[in-house]
């Protein structure tokens, strides 16, 4: 029987080579010219990366691919995060009003608090049509807290507006996104260098509810509300 790490992998590999064949399984964010000042805005559930992290990833993959293709838009170190949950993705004007952000906030804090921290091992990147990300791997405490929020936003009438592929849930922390240009072959090729790199383990105590541009630019996130998990 897999692990679910394991159908998390296997979830991975499927959708690079849908991506590949011109597919789309799930809902992707439409490239920008100016991400710094993209005014769409998203309602999401995220996780900010600790400055240890973000140092490495800053050292090992985003100088290495920024290197290669400076002409691409690559996240600042205090913008990097791991998505937990999507609640509406980005959109001018955003897809939500202020009466659903408090409907989300107590469907949140009825649920989060009840499961335990949990764990993400950070290794390998993730090629998407639109950018790169670094893969997030865990166990099914995260499907579970996944599936109940979805169930319960469903229920008060602030369902999830993102397409997704499957019901195994995995995470992933963006480095790159590309303008309307895709990036010259040396990019690429530091990318299937970078391939399996393994960044490390990040253990998920608390999560923060926020509103942000899609590459949470610090001058377009603010932080609504911020709930502790289980110790």
């Amino acid at each position: 029987m897999l692990s679910y790490q394991q159908k998390q992998l296997l979830l991975f590999e499927k959708l690079e080579k849908q991506f590949k064949q011109a597919q789309t399984p799930t809902t992707l964010v439409i490239p920008s010219s100016n991400y710094v000042n993209d005014k769409r805005i998203c309602l999401t559930c995220v996780v900010f990366i600790p400055e240890n992290l973000q140092r490495l990833i800053l050292k090992e993959i985003i100088k290495p691919l920024k290197n290669a293709d400076p002409s691409q838009y690559y996240y600042l170190p205090q913008s990097l995060h791991l998505t937990i949950q999507n609640i509406r993705t980005i959109n001018l004007p955003p897809l939500f009003i202020d009466d659903d952000i408090e409907k989300v906030k107590t469907v949140f804090a009825q649920i989060i608090p009840k499961y335990q921290a949990f764990e993400f091992n950070l290794e390998g990147l993730f090629e998407l049509p639109t950018g790169i990300s670094i893969r997030g791997f865990t166990s099914e405490v995260l499907g579970h807290l996944v599936m109940e929020l979805r169930d319960n936003l469903k229920r008060v009438g602030v369902a999830d507006n993102k397409t997704y592929s499957s019901e195994i849930v995995f995470g992933n922390i963006s480095v790159c996104r590309y303008y309307f240009k895709k990036p010259n072959l040396a990019f690429f090729r530091k990318v299937k260098e970078l391939k399996k790199i393994k960044v490390g383990k990040m253990k998920i105590e608390a999560v923060s509810l926020i509103t942000a541009n899609c590459v949470c630019h610090p001058n377009l996130t603010k932080i609504l509300k911020e709930y502790n998990l289980l110790p």
